[in-house]
């Protein structure tokens, strides 16, 4: 499973959390894109450091492992690769283990057109390391859809990689529809 080095550091930083952090993080991670609640509530019920880059990566790194279908065994050895001790990788396995088949179903009806992307903002911003030091550019994106806004963090490469995409997603919806409207 190829994961992008940001949402590798955002998962990185699920080490320094405490037990009952870890727990509530994941939990809330899960109960988050299976509908329950909203990333707003979560990142307020949240009391760490760094939370929006933990959140958004776990989110990331488990919808993925579940829209991906990959197996628990696979999830371990990223999460162990990630140096988190032997009981957080257990934790995280047993929250996937209850949680994963909600999510699916979750993520198998979400249908085109369910959602409306209303506005987007975005702002250039440096990159700090563990230091404070310079890392380098990344974007920070605000989408306002008719449900939640949606916030993440991408690098330009990763930005000129999701406009591209979009652009060939226009493209393939425009030539479908003008197929659909020829006699």
């Amino acid at each position: 499973m190829e994961i992008p080095s940001v949402v590798l550091d955002g998962l990185c930083s699920l080490g320094e959390l405490d037990n009952t952090s870890f727990a509530n993080v994941v939990d809330g991670v899960y109960d988050t894109l299976s509908g329950k609640t909203t990333t707003q509530e979560l990142l307020k019920r949240l009391d760490i450091d760094q939370k929006e880059a933990i959140v958004d990566s776990l989110m990331l790194f488990i919808s993925e492992s579940c829209r991906r279908n990959v197996n628990p065994g696979t999830i371990s050895e990223v999460l162990q690769d990630l140096q988190l001790p032997p009981e957080r990788v257990s934790r995280f396995l047993a929250s996937h283990k209850v949680k994963h088949l909600t999510l699916k179903s979750v993520l198998a009806g979400t249908k085109p057109g369910s959602g409306s992307i209303l506005d987007v903002r975005w702002k250039l911003e440096v990159a700090r390391g563990d230091g404070g030091s310079a890392v380098g550019p990344r974007y920070s994106i605000h989408l306002i859809t008719d449900r939640e806004p949606l916030h993440f963090y991408c690098s330009p490469a990763q930005l000129d990689d999701l406009v591209s995409q979009l652009q060939s997603a226009t493209f393939s919806i425009d030539k479908f529809i003008n197929n659909q409207s020829i006699p």
